[in-house]
């Protein structure tokens, strides 16, 4: 059962809900705001006293109905006053224990009007009107409770940073962002221990008003509060990116890497991509390779190829070849083999090179260019293994393609000499 009277458990996400015109009452049971209260202290008659006691076991019991008729029948023989005023806010109580809060607003305002309870119970039930409607999701009354709240209640019983978190909360509820900015601001002006989710409020009202550069200054604080929370690491580096800072971007994703907080390929994606964008291919390539043995980043031949090119850029030759022949193993045509066996070609490595050409040719899939040139380094493979007929074979192939004609042609020329 929600207990709502003993702590404010406000969250940090918002239903947002259309807002209405506030209009602030300025007096409550004859008292106007700023004008001090002074009530005689009240005194309950000895018979009143000892069944209230009985009643208060029974509400401690949370035999709520038992309790609550109990009260009926006293008030019924209640005259003065004070008496009433104490029995109206025990019934208030039970019917919001029971979330009667409709009920309970009536019961708790009986009690303010009749103007005789003290001060801290007095003002306490103009606060419990304002978190019943709040419960209620009747923000503009809750509002206007609250702010006769903050009128009649003196100065040294309002630093409380948890109605000012509430308050927060209403305005941001009615869209009334700034204010509720501002609440969120006094609060932790009030605090010597301001909590995370006060924080996560103000920065959803920044986003609200896309106040951009705002909403990185709170997510740092909110780093610094809980570093091993991979959100605010995400929105911030996010932020970055908004706000075109794309190496800051990249700097915080790298962050959030070395804190082991990647999960999702998405993650690892986007880090890898910002390292490459940057000149960093050989992180990238760690990273991707990282995520791929992790399981997290799937293994497919778009990403084996990613990583491969990574690799390459690195000059890393021989880890890009790995990473090429897991991409080409997946592959439907030839050309991650084509390119494999360029860098082989290049390493002077002939017979996988050879290799790696003729799957990528019964592969297909070949632009008119890249088929020349695979016929080309073919024909130099087999070249270099001493095997001229098929070089010769090769190179005839190769004077099909334009682009490779004439060095088809010179090579064909150097062998038959």
């Amino acid at each position: 059962m929600m207990k709502i009277f003993n702590t404010f458990l406000l969250g940090a996400a918002i239903t947002m809900l259309a807002a209405g015109t506030v209009h602030a009452q300025t007096s409550v049971g004859g008292m106007e705001c700023g004008v001090e209260r002074k009530v005689p202290a009240g005194a309950l008659q000895e018979q009143t006293y000892n069944r209230l006691n009985r009643i208060y076991e029974q509400i401690g019991e949370e035999e709520y109905d038992e309790a609550y008729s109990e009260l009926e029948k006293l008030l019924g023989r209640t005259r003065d006053d004070y008496g009433r005023a104490t029995i109206f806010q025990a019934q208030g109580h039970i019917r919001a224990q029971q979330e009667r809060y409709r009920e309970a607003i009536d019961l708790f305002n009986k009690s303010i009007e009749l103007d005789k309870m003290p001060n801290s119970q007095h003002y306490d039930m103009i606060l419990q009107v304002a978190q019943l409607y709040y419960a209620s999701e009747d923000f503009n009354n809750a509002l206007d409770q609250l702010d006769l709240w903050f009128c009649i209640t003196p100065d040294d019983q309002k630093d409380k940073d948890s109605i000012w978190i509430m308050k927060a909360s209403i305005h941001a509820n009615i869209d009334q962002y700034r204010e509720a900015i501002e609440a969120v601001d006094k609060a932790i002006e009030l605090s010597d221990d301001p909590k995370e989710n006060w924080f996560a409020l103000k920065l959803g009202m920044h986003f609200e008003l896309e106040e951009y550069s705002e909403a990185a200054d709170v997510l740092k604080i909110l780093i610094n509060m809980n570093p091993d929370k991979k959100d605010y690491w995400l929105q911030l580096s996010a932020i970055y990116s908004q706000l075109d800072r794309e190496r800051d971007s990249l700097g915080v994703l790298s962050m959030a890497h070395r804190r082991g907080l990647f999960d999702k390929e998405t993650e690892y994606m986007q880090l890898a991509g910002l390292q490459q964008q940057f000149g960093f291919p050989r992180k990238a390539a760690e990273v991707m390779e990282e995520g791929l043995e992790k399981g997290v980043v799937k293994d497919t031949r778009r990403n084996w190829e990613m990583v491969g090119g990574a690799w390459y850029e690195s000059r890393e030759l021989d880890k890009a070849l790995v990473a090429y022949e897991k991409a080409g193993a997946q592959s439907d045509d030839g050309k991650i083999d084509f390119q494999r066996a360029s860098i082989l070609t290049d390493q002077e490595r002939w017979q996988e090179s050879e290799e790696a050409l003729t799957r990528a040719l019964e592969l297909g899939g070949l632009t008119e260019s890249q088929m020349g040139n695979a016929y080309l380094l073919l024909g130099m493979a087999r070249f270099n293994q001493e095997n001229n007929n098929g070089a010769v074979e090769a190179f005839t192939k190769a004077r099909d393609y334009d682009r490779s004609r004439r060095a088809a042609n010179e090579w064909i020329n150097h062998i038959r000499k």
